[in-house]
């Protein structure tokens, strides 16, 4: 891939502030960290929908940010049926967990036209040894990313149809919109009700009957796939929806720093 332009290089930055912004709400992060870490090689490379981006049992040598688009972690039973397991969103690194275990142990493919920067393994590691506040903040994100994974246990263990797909709803509007923290206006859900079905356990027959529950109930408005909170009360009430899990805000009381021989 050709070297990126000035001009792109200013774009992918701009792109890659949201995600350490992001890391500096869990760990405080200095302008010195915030300095080196916007000096990472990167590589930015576009996926199609359906795109691998990462193949269960790759080696894998890099964490890919995402900047723009959604992706998502599928795992096959190996009879011909998928299970969704993670919904990757602007903002998210996948793959940190390769800093820890090498070979990839599910699938993460593109659930929209999706770009990524590319950063090398070992840079990271590499950051991460020079800045413990960066390497905390990772660590925070992964924590993070387990506990949605258990969330998500929960909701296709413990909850049944109705309540599977309003959390599912609740969970997307929330994470998509941390930033602003606007759920009120709704969203165009990317995915298909067959993927809502794969995330939850479900048929995507099932969906369409939940969907329709919630739309004459009067809590969600629907037209295609853009999906409006007509009562998003009562839609986290039947959800039993709170966003603890996701931890928002800081982490850690104070910032993990290295204190220098003098």
């Amino acid at each position: 891939m050709p070297p990126l332009y000035p001009s792109e290089t200013f774009v992918i930055n701009t792109k890659l502030a949201r995600f350490f912004d992001i890391m500096a709400l869990k760990s405080t992060l200095d302008e010195d960290d915030r300095h080196d870490a916007f000096r990472l090689p990167l590589t930015r490379k576009t996926f199609k929908p359906a795109g691998y981006i990462v193949r269960q049992g790759d080696i894998s040598d890099s964490i890919s940010i995402v900047l723009e688009g959604y992706c998502y972690g599928q795992r096959d039973d190996g009879q011909g049926k998928s299970q969704i397991v993670s919904l990757g969103i602007p903002g998210d690194a996948v793959g940190i967990e390769h800093l820890f275990l090498r070979t990839a142990d599910h699938d993460t493919r593109a659930l929209t036209q999706i770009e990524v920067a590319i950063i090398p393994l070992v840079a990271v590691q590499q950051l991460a040894l020079r800045r413990p506040a960066i390497a905390q903040a990772l660590g925070i994100r992964q924590a993070i990313n387990n506990a949605i994974a258990r969330e998500w246990l929960v909701n296709i263990g413990g909850r049944d149809g109705l309540r599977r797909v309003s959390h599912f709803l609740c969970e997307f509007a929330v994470r998509s919109d941390a930033w602003e923290r606007v759920t009120s206006a709704g969203y165009e859900l990317p995915m298909s009700q067959e993927q809502i079905g794969q995330a939850t356990g479900l048929t995507a027959v099932h969906v369409n009957r939940m969907l329709k529950t919630l739309h004459t109930a009067g809590l969600i408005e629907r037209s295609w796939r853009y999906v409006r909170f007509s009562n998003w009360e009562g839609l986290r009430d039947i959800a039993d929806f709170s966003v603890d899990y996701l931890h928002f805000g800081p982490q850690v009381d104070t910032p993990a720093r290295v204190t220098q021989p003098t």
